[in-house]
């Protein structure tokens, strides 16, 4: 018999959920009141909102999943491309130089639930050139800033993937300051209605269902071919596949997200992070991302850079855990080497799994599959 399958995103069940409404997250979910399938839904409708010519700049970091940037080109805006630093701050003498050259809205991202250091500075910068500044929380709902503030709450405007954090099979939410943005720009600024999406979304729960079975005892050249096949799919997904922007937030997740507890996800995630942190610490080529868990983050992964990433992906996949991979494609309008350091951070950061499911045990796990492959990877692998 197989250990259970160590997921890479946690997937909340009812008889996980409080009986009633939580309090603590009702108060969360009003700081992005209007709800959405995806986060991709509320940056297009914002985006779109802003009404400015076609072919106007619309300013993203160099390190992306793709999906936002698209978002941004859907909706009739024209992307450009700032430098993210090793250490994932934004480059601002680089974005300061773009926006005089070519100025259009700016998209910040909170990588992996991680406040993006001199958010304050950056809305000062967007608002001396008279341009909005989103930050895009898809990773980082239930953080906060240093200063205390809940995290997308400096900007304008700010957008989150509940779902990403919570488990439910969907969710995505966006805050505006109407007012602010008018002001900012000197347009007209109208969102469309909200939008809601009866029933259950079947797809996903067939889909978690499936991958609750994993892949272990395959061989490793069909762990492989499986994981090629995956890559294909999600760049047509991100990049060629038609998207159908505006799907609400379906009610089984909002009521599912309803009767969580954000203390108790925030505590659980932050203490797998030390946790596995800990566990790592001290083996060969273990080399995290951040520096640190500031107070107040809550983690959506533990991301680390290692060398020869998809071997070790299929190693853990065959040992039954599931490793996550953000940024593997760069947008079609940024070149492959156009911003330097963005093909290091598309080729070498694994994000390990931290979230509210797992317990001591599964780290213990976790640490001990993972640790022997770091070594090799780092001055061996390709």
């Amino acid at each position: 018999m197989f250990p259970p399958l160590i997921l890479d995103r946690p997937y909340v069940a009812p008889h996980r959920c409080r009986r009633s409404a939580s309090p603590e997250m009702a108060e969360a979910l009003a700081l992005a009141p209007r709800l959405y399938r995806f986060s991709r839904d509320a940056l297009h409708d914002f985006f779109l909102a802003l009404g400015y010519p076609a072919d106007t700049p619309a300013w993203m970091p160099s390190f992306h999943c793709g999906m936002e940037v698209r978002a941004a080109a859907d909706a009739g805006l024209r992307p450009r491309f700032y430098r993210i630093r090793a250490d994932l701050s934004i480059d601002e003498e680089h974005l300061d130089r773009g926006l005089r050259e070519d100025p259009g809205p700016v998209l910040l991202i909170h990588y992996f639930g991680f406040p993006q250091p001199g958010t304050e500075r950056l809305v000062a910068l967007c608002r001396q050139r008279g341009v909005p500044l989103v930050e895009d929380g898809s990773h980082a709902f239930l953080s906060a800033h240093p200063c205390g503030r809940p995290l997308g709450t400096l900007a304008p405007a700010a957008t989150f993937s509940l779902y990403k954090t919570l488990g439910t099979a969907d969710g995505g939410a966006l805050r505006v300051n109407e007012g602010e943005v008018r002001r900012l720009t000197c347009r007209p600024f109208r969102l469309p209605p909200p939008r809601t999406r009866p029933g259950v979304p079947w797809a996903e729960l067939l889909q978690l269902e499936h991958r609750r079975r994993g892949h272990r005892g395959l061989p490793h050249a069909e762990l492989a071919a499986i994981f090629a096949d995956r890559t294909a799919v999600a760049h047509r997904r991100i990049f060629a596949a038609p998207w159908c922007y505006g799907r609400g937030l379906s009610r089984l997740s909002l009521i599912l997200a309803r009767r969580l507890d954000p203390v108790t996800i925030r505590e659980r995630r932050r203490h797998n992070y030390l946790g596995l942190t800990a566990r790592l610490t001290g083996a060969p080529g273990f080399r995290p991302v951040m520096a640190g868990l500031p107070p107040g983050t809550c983690p959506l992964h533990l991301p680390i850079l290692v060398r020869g990433r998809t071997e070790i992906v299929l190693r853990l996949q065959g040992a039954g855990v599931e490793a996550f991979i953000f940024g593997m494609f760069h947008h079609p309008a940024m070149g492959q080497d156009e911003i330097p350091g963005a093909r290091a951070l598309r080729e070498e950061i694994l994000c390990l799994p931290v979230h509210q499911d797992l317990g001591d045990a599964e780290l213990d796990r976790l640490a001990a599959v993972l640790a022997p492959l770091l070594a090799p990877a780092r001055t061996g692998g390709g």
